[in-house]
């Protein structure tokens, strides 16, 4: 084979994006697909308040076949108002910020109390790709993760730094999806 030949076969930089992204939206798939046969087994239901991510965790359990057994709705709140509308309290996102582990926990309760129908909360919240110019004490790529389940919190703060707010976003539904089989399997 000539260097050419070698040149012309080996991947290119998009080509190895996409096969990543390939492989992180198979490993996400799995993990819903793991979310939703737990809740349905358990009888539980689940709802989200997401805003970074702006739904990416609904859609991935929404692809799942069955996934209206366990999701009766799902809100994405971008902007502090639509959170507070909701109820997230606002003196919680004045004295902490909107990107905040206490806005994320709070957001995961108010969920529960917004939603329809659901045992388990996930509120997720932060600063993707640029500093918010509503909200300037904001640090790119830190995201405030938390999801309830009976009387139990669990939360994360992820610092994640990639190119792109897809990638960023995917990496952020693994956690996600990773953190609410950790709470509903204790």
């Amino acid at each position: 084979m000539t260097r050419q030949e070698s040149k012309d076969i080996a991947p290119t930089h998009d080509q190895n994006r996409a096969l990543q992204v390939g492989l992180e939206t198979e490993r996400n798939l799995i993990l819903a697909e793991r979310v939703v046969s737990e809740l349905r087994s358990k009888k539980l239901y689940i709802s989200t308040m997401e805003s970074c991510t702006g739904g990416a965790l609904a859609y991935y359990i929404t692809n799942i076949p069955g996934a209206s057994e366990v999701l009766k709705d799902a809100f994405v709140t971008y902007a502090n108002e639509a959170k507070v509308k909701l109820g997230v309290p606002g003196d919680v996102i004045e004295k902490y910020s909107v990107y905040s582990r206490e806005t994320a926990i709070a957001m995961a309760e108010t969920v529960l109390k917004s939603s329809l129908r659901a045992d388990v909360g996930v509120g997720i919240t932060g600063s993707i790709s640029r500093v918010d110019p509503n909200n300037p004490n904001s640090k790119p790529g830190e995201i405030f993760l938390a999801v309830k389940y009976q009387d139990r919190v669990l939360d994360k703060k992820l610092t994640i730094d990639a190119e792109r707010r897809f990638d960023v976003k995917q990496q952020v539904v693994g956690e996600a999806l990773s953190t609410i089989l950790e709470i509903i399997s204790k």
